[in-house]
């Protein structure tokens, strides 16, 4: 039995480092991210983060600390950073097979909840991305692991601490976003535990937590600010953080948008009837799925009432779905396909939509020319139907499985066989960047997110002028320069002496003394 977990990550383990290598670095999150990590590379600076030279206080530094420390023992390589996301999604799937054992000792759900979780399509991209949210899933599962032996009446100083520990640790990895995870379920204690503290227990345990994370928090904090700008203090301090619960910046969503999204979030498990019964009435039974259903739950209904809000922001509520799916998968013995398993259907439509572009039944148009060629579509729509098949005739664990993973594998190999992938991949712009770098670069773009300063491995910012005494200053400072950026914008009055195709634009490239400035 102890093999079994391994087998499970082993196998996950695969399939993340597939999905890593049949994508690009994808922009602009991933080729963003890389590039600040780049920069923290050539600073030697941990604690003030920079994008194209500019402070960024978007993020905190934990993810590009290990992209660091990979690149320290591997040298700079685009494949080791982006196994930095994949490695904590794996953490996340030993971290809810973990939970599952303490939830249920008798019963061996450790490594059925962990194959739960590997078998969710959004987990598996969102987790094999270079991206925050696996990492801060760490810090959310260390935190209910805490709340779980506290409310099972152990409340000695040492959970308190550890649950201190998980705050600190979501802090540094994301923000205080973790509170939105796991605040609730501090809340709740007396709902769903079994032996909940007493009130004097509880607020001296919570006295004691708060002490640890600000703490620790202190460590980094302190320092960073103390050497910071005031730009700098306000935007990590305020703006990142109460600016997005108001709303106003990126991502701003309508209140309804997560719920909308909630049947590709669940796929496959989500559409079977059996489970979802299966899941009914074990609320007043079970203090592990009281637990659970609260964690998943909140953190739908909180994110939904926070104006910006993105599908991967739900990663870390994953493990809490996976583990009420386990639990209710043990105890489902039915045997109706009708019931056991609806996933058939959006498999199915996936595979009509793919067969009827494929072919060309459906003319391409717009991005759809991008699925080119089509024997992928085809290929794909044959593997949905098997998919279908499967789900008939596998058990509906073992069924859910192979539909999750197939989809997600079989996405992306439509995107590493078509025109998606040389779409999406900035080596040929950034190859160009590489080799005028040393005359001076400028970009035309007013919202350039560094897309190209880590794949293009550049040692210095790229220029971004914007009145016109900018720009011919600048021309004059590097007369052999390259200019590069979307071409139409209104900056540059003359065609591009060069152009490459990227995220559905056209990028321009201008020499410096041929360049005609309206």
């Amino acid at each position: 039995m102890l093999a079994r977990p391994w087998a499970v990550l082993t196998g996950a383990a695969l399939v993340l480092i597939l999905l890593v290598a049949m994508r690009p670095l994808l922009p602009i999150d991933e080729t963003r991210y890389l590039s600040v990590a780049w920069e923290m590379h050539l600073s030697g600076d941990p604690l003030h983060l920079t994008m194209n030279g500019a402070a960024y206080t978007h993020k905190t530094p934990p993810l590009f600390w290990l992209i660091n420390a990979v690149w320290l023992v591997t040298g700079v390589s685009e494949f080791a950073a982006r196994l930095v996301g994949p490695a904590c999604a794996l953490g996340m799937l030993a971290g809810t097979a973990a939970l599952a054992q303490r939830f249920w000792p008798d019963r061996d759900l450790g490594p059925l909840a962990a194959m739960v979780l590997a078998g969710f399509p959004v987990f598996l991209i969102y987790g094999s991305a270079t991206m925050f949210d696996a990492l801060l899933g760490l810090g959310v599962l260390g935190g209910v692991g805490a709340l779980w032996r506290i409310g099972q009446g152990d409340c000695s100083n040492r959970n308190w601490v550890l649950f201190g520990l998980a705050l600190a640790f979501g802090t540094f990895a994301k923000g205080p976003v973790i509170l939105v995870h796991l605040l609730p379920l501090w809340l709740t204690l007396p709902v769903w535990a079994n032996a909940p503290p007493r009130l004097p227990d509880l607020l001296r345990g919570v006295a004691l937590a708060l002490l640890v994370a600000l703490a620790l928090i202190a460590v980094w904090l302190l320092p960073t600010l103390a050497t910071a700008s005031p730009e700098f203090r306000n935007e990590l301090l305020w703006t990142q953080s109460a600016a997005r619960v108001a709303g106003g910046m990126a991502h701003d969503r309508p209140l309804w948008f997560l719920a909308a999204l909630l049947p590709v979030l669940l796929f496959p498990w989500g559409w079977s009837l059996a489970l979802w019964r299966a899941m009914a009435g074990r609320w007043r039974a079970d203090p592990a799925v009281r637990l659970c259903r609260i964690w998943a739950i909140s953190s739908l209904l909180l994110f939904s009432l926070i104006s910006g809000k993105q599908a991967h922001y739900l990663v870390p509520t994953f493990p809490a779905a996976a583990l009420l799916v386990a639990e209710a998968l043990a105890r489902t013995r039915t045997n109706g396909f009708w019931l056991n398993r609806g996933a058939w259907l959006p498999v199915l439509l996936l595979a009509l939509a793919s067969a009827l572009v494929g072919a060309q039944i459906i003319a391409p148009k717009g991005d759809l020319l991008l699925l080119a060629p089509g024997w992928p579509l085809l290929l794909f729509a044959a593997l949905c139907l098997g998919l279908v098949a499967a789900l008939w005739r596998l058990p509906l664990g073992a069924g859910h499985l192979v539909a999750g993973l197939g989809v997600t594998l079989g996405l992306h190999a439509i995107v590493a066989s078509t025109a998606l992938y040389p779409a999406y991949d900035g080596r040929a712009i950034a190859a160009k960047l590489a080799s005028a770098e040393p005359q001076g670069l400028a970009v035309t773009d007013g919202d350039y997110h560094a897309e190209f300063n880590f794949l293009a491995r550049l040692g210095q910012p790229v220029a971004q002028p914007h009145s016109p005494a900018d720009w011919a200053s600048w021309a004059a400072a590097h007369p052999d320069g390259l200019i590069f950026g979307t071409v139409g914008t209104p900056v540059i009055a003359t065609e591009p002496t060069d152009s490459r195709r990227y995220r559905g634009h056209t990028i321009g490239f201008w020499p410096a003394a041929a360049i005609s400035l309206e």
